[in-house]
């Protein structure tokens, strides 16, 4: 559920880099529906195969249990999809930004697009960091615990809610600080629009 609201808010930003173009909002958003139905049709999947049970450790102390794992290739399924989907968005932001490289000869005038491209990078070089590490644990089966646990950790969707977080006060923050007037480059009047 934290990739899916992170990569929604990284859909609107690439949107807005291309100026809510309606064809290619329809294709990401079918294309991020797609995610979100894969996902939620993995996840009940998973629950319904693995047959999940109650246990008693003591009196008193119960844990769930499950009777067999999913195979392998739904957990690796299930942390592809979002790094695909989180390519995509890269390379439409990356694209986007060559050509205001391009046309402008440099960023300088443009911190919020600098900001935006900056933002996506980071999101994108922890979601592959993330999304690697899970299919690496799903995949091999590690015997010690302590590094098992580990690549659990290291690969937990809490880090890619950290990140959104800094993407979303990050844009404020670039906002506050009048980088291109807190308006995108191309607006007239500042009175027309206010990033809050």
């Amino acid at each position: 559920m934290t990739i899916l609201l992170i990569d929604y808010i990284l859909l609107m930003r690439v949107l807005a880099l291309y100026h809510q173009n309606k064809k290619l909002a329809a294709s990401l958003r079918a294309i991020f529906g797609l995610e979100a139905a894969f996902g939620l049709g993995a996840l009940v999947y998973s629950v319904i195969y693995e047959e999940n049970f109650v246990g008693r450790l003591a009196e008193g102390a119960t844990v769930c249990l499950v009777t067999r794992s999913p195979p392998k290739v739904w957990g690796t399924l299930f942390w592809a999809i979002p790094m695909l989907y989180a390519i995509l968005l890269m390379v439409l932001a990356l694209y986007n930004a060559a050509q205001h490289w391009r046309e402008l000869v440099g960023f300088s005038q443009f911190n919020l697009l600098v900001v935006l491209i900056q933002d996506q990078a980071i999101y994108f070089i922890m979601v592959i960091f993330c999304c690697v590490l899970n299919i690496i644990s799903v995949q091999l089966y590690i015997q010690n615990s302590l590094l098992a646990n580990s690549l659990n950790a290291l690969g937990s969707p809490s880090i890619l809610s950290v990140i959104g977080s800094h993407v979303l006060v990050h844009l404020k923050e670039a906002g506050e600080r009048q980088a291109n007037g807190g308006t995108s480059y191309r607006m007239t009047t500042m009175s027309s629009m206010r990033l809050s």
